[in-house]
């Protein structure tokens, strides 16, 4: 397992998890036998095409986490996100890069010390799977708590889709109860 840590900023605050659905390619690939017993040659090509698209997917994400995430750079937005990315977490809907962008900065001033650490980063098709740690001083409002000065360190996974080298889609979920209690917003299990 491939670890690293940057810091970035909190873009799946308010997460709610849902599950992309994988590129087609590996499970056609698993499932077509043609009858003979061996995968047929189309299955074959669109598994070698699947991984392909998977590895070159899986290199953009991991410059996404350690280029754009530790900065929010609005031009290494356009380079890594779609202008109509579509982000579902905390049960909503959003749409386009200008908003991912506000959601990063808003982020960005709630926790100007916050780390990821990449600690799996899957990828299937055209979509990659991350499960991140992250850690910060919660110094301005969050979640519609003022700054703490409080620690937190939480777990958060999110579900990339991928087109033309370009996120065109975000599902995550960030442990929220977990942050509140840790920023004494709710009381500690």
């Amino acid at each position: 397992m491939r670890r690293y840590t940057k810091p970035a900023v909190v873009v799946t605050a308010l997460g709610a998890l849902g599950l992309a659905a994988f590129g087609s390619g590996a499970a056609d690939a698993a499932d077509g036998n043609a009858g003979s017993g061996s995968p047929s040659r189309a299955t074959a090509e669109s598994v070698s095409w699947n991984h392909g698209t998977a590895q070159v997917n899986k290199r953009v994400m991991e410059r996404f986490t350690s280029e754009f995430l530790p900065t929010g750079d609005p031009a290494l937005a356009r380079k890594f996100i779609s202008p109509d990315i579509v982000m579902h977490f905390g049960g909503t809907t959003q749409q386009g890069r200008d908003t991912y962008l506000g959601i990063v900065a808003a982020n960005m001033k709630a926790f100007p010390d916050l780390k990821w650490t990449v600690e799996d980063m899957r990828a299937e098709g055209d979509t990659v799977a991350i499960r991140y740690t992250m850690t910060g001083t919660h110094e301005g409002p969050f979640a519609g708590v003022e700054g703490t000065g409080k620690k937190i360190h939480a777990e958060s996974f999110a579900f990339y889709r991928l087109s033309h080298g370009k996120i065109v889609e975000e599902r995550a979920q960030l442990d929220m109860l977990g942050i509140l209690q840790q920023m004494g917003a709710l009381p500690a299990a």
